[in-house]
């Protein structure tokens, strides 16, 4: 009888112990996914309990004061990233390029502005290696350890006139100098602490958590004559000691991320101090079909001419069943600028869109159906 009770616990912890889940692919984002999370106020409520296996998370009932989307696009065919699948927006001024493989979706390239540093240039910049935004498959006690760096050179006399300015006192001294390069560098940890189930806003999810401790750190250098590169980072931000959140090594940042099979988004994201106190949450929301949560809809027929676009475009659409649509415009932080209301006329809808004040650059615009179904995203750039 005691054999049988010690067999049977062994049993019960067994079982147990295989309760913890491996991602895997599913969880990687695809072309046409929407992901969408909000924001919130604070990150009360969030108790991150100790790493460790089963543990139960509660983050309550939480309020979204902003909505963020993050739009993947599929590859543009930009010469510079040829093993680029998809495209997703890091900020207003820059966009980044990923490679999806069986094992990782990683960040290959950067292409954009050097909005607070080189006003009007543009750049496209590989990361050697890649950067793993995530992997598969991925388990409890996993650990990874990575440096990426990125390197942006450029001739000092193809700088636009808009850096120039920008650069004040520096300009003149440009004329001594063949080139410049601006070296970005990561390092980062993580680390699969913990799994178990969060509970958040009523919705239960079956997690891996992920802890990210990334350290990042820029370099200004100058190359003159037959001299080699110099650094003059210390002298950059003597002179604009607001560059400092981008030059010079930063502090780490630590991050958790809950990631789970069912869901592209994370279900959460805490950033934490450096005493493991959350400092903001953020959070899955809304309702938008992607290639996780089921079948998109048909997509509807969309032509947009002229795209580029400088004052007018015009949205042509095809395809649509009888109801209201919701024409959508955002920028790269995903940022609602535009949006417009279409009623078809039997399976066909046409508006102008006026984008004459909108600032230079890619958009994303979409197009939902009264459901909050997303029927088609895709890219709309505004020229001057």
């Amino acid at each position: 009888m005691f054999r049988t009770f010690t067999l049977l616990l062994c049993l019960c912890w067994t079982l147990a112990a295989s309760a913890q889940i491996t991602l895997t692919t599913a969880y990687f984002p695809a072309a046409g996914d929407t992901l969408v999370y909000g924001e919130a106020a604070a990150a009360d409520g969030v108790d991150l309990l100790s790493p460790g296996a089963d543990r139960q998370w509660d983050f309550g009932q939480q309020v979204a004061v902003d909505t963020q989307l993050q739009i993947i696009l599929p590859y543009d065919d930009n010469p510079e990233f040829p093993d680029a699948d998809v495209i997703v927006a890091i900020d207003s001024a820059n966009q980044g390029y990923y490679a999806l493989t069986d094992t990782t979706y990683e960040l290959i390239g950067i292409q954009g502005r050097l909005a607070d540093v080189l006003p009007g240039f543009e750049y496209n910049t590989p990361l050697e290696p890649g950067r793993a935004q995530r992997r598969a498959p991925l388990n409890y006690a996993d650990s990874y350890a990575s440096t990426t760096v990125n390197v942006i050179a450029v001739d000092a006399d193809s700088l636009p006139a808009e850096a120039l300015d920008a650069l004040g006192e520096f300009g003149p001294l440009l004329s001594n100098i063949d080139s410049i390069r601006l070296t970005s560098t990561s390092v980062r940890t993580d680390e699969v602490d913990a799994y178990g189930t969060l509970t958040i806003n009523g919705q239960s999810y079956e997690v891996l958590r992920e802890r990210r401790t990334e350290t990042t750190s820029g370099m200004v250098e100058v190359k003159a004559g037959f001299l080699g590169f110099l650094d003059v980072t210390t002298n950059v931000l003597s002179e604009d000691p607001t560059l400092d959140n981008i030059l010079g090594t930063q502090d780490p940042v630590t991050t958790y991320y809950y990631w789970t099979n069912t869901e592209k988004e994370a279900v959460a994201i805490v950033t934490v101090d450096d005493t493991d106190t959350p400092q903001s949450l953020r959070f899955i929301q809304g309702d938008v079909t992607n290639s996780v949560r089921g079948p998109r809809l048909a997509q509807a027929q969309v032509s947009v001419y002229p795209n580029p676009a400088r004052n007018l475009t015009t949205f042509e659409v095809d395809g649509l069943e009888p109801g209201t649509y919701t024409l959508r415009v955002v920028n790269m932080l995903g940022r609602e600028v535009i949006t417009q209301q279409l009623v078809p006329a039997g399976a066909q809808a046409r508006t102008e869109v006026d984008v004459s004040r909108l600032p230079r650059g890619p958009y994303i615009y979409s197009l939902t159906n009264e459901r909050g179904r997303i029927l088609t995203t895709r890219r709309l750039l505004v020229n001057r």
